[in-house]
């Protein structure tokens, strides 16, 4: 595995599955919905639970200013294997205050859950391109959609493509179905075509270097 092969195939974001928002003092930014992120995770690592998941948050809540509540929430996530587990902080205002004066929020908990998840699978470069602020490129944004809008799996003409990189590279096609976690090249999404030729090019550099290695 290539150092950035998780990276590579969790980093590029469907544009449909995103939206836009603004914050008081003129900033704005792109998020991306996390029910997309958790379907992502799945189609990557398999079911919650089992390829991927989180422990039991723990929460703490402060004082804010003007007699703001803010609570935080720190969660322990894995993938693949639990001894596989990174940290994720996300917070919100359980009391907040507006033009009209204090209110309660009672869903300031599960929203502090949800971003310290969706903050610690960040750093497993979980919708990267968002957070690399490309979503601002509307040249950028275009170009994913119509990848994603392209065909549900490759076509015969990729597939033939990476029948002869295989060939050329000596790179076994069981290993690709094995880390595509596929029956047949004819499975594979389209969107991942480009993935799978880096993954097949760094694998074959790998096998490269093992005779070296071992002498």
């Amino acid at each position: 595995m290539s150092k950035t092969e998780l990276w590579d195939a969790l980093g590029k974001t469907d544009p449909a599955h995103t939206k836009k928002f603004s914050r008081s003092g003129g900033f704005k930014g792109t998020a991306t919905k996390p029910i997309w992120v958790y379907r992502r995770l799945t189609e990557e690592f398999g079911p919650v639970g089992t390829g991927w998941g989180h422990q039991k948050p723990d929460y703490q809540v402060v004082p804010g200013a003007d007699g703001e509540v803010l609570v935080y929430c720190t969660v322990e996530c894995w993938h693949g294997d639990r001894a596989n587990s990174f940290f994720g902080v996300g917070g919100d205002k359980v009391v907040a205050k507006n033009k009209n004066g204090l209110f309660s929020d009672d869903e300031a908990f599960k929203k502090a859950f949800t971003d310290a998840v969706m903050n610690a699978f960040k750093s497993l470069g979980v919708a990267a391109d968002v957070h690399m602020g490309l979503f601002d490129d509307d040249k950028y944004v275009a170009a994913v959609e119509r990848e994603f809008n392209a065909p549900s799996v490759i076509s015969d003409e990729q597939r033939t493509e990476l029948m002869q990189l295989l060939d050329h590279l000596n790179v076994p096609v069981a290993e690709v179905l094995a880390v595509g976690r596929i029956k047949d090249l004819r499975e594979l999404a389209a969107a991942r075509f480009e993935g799978v030729k880096t993954w097949i090019n760094n694998r074959a550099l790998e096998m490269r270097e093992q005779p070296k290695a071992a002498a």
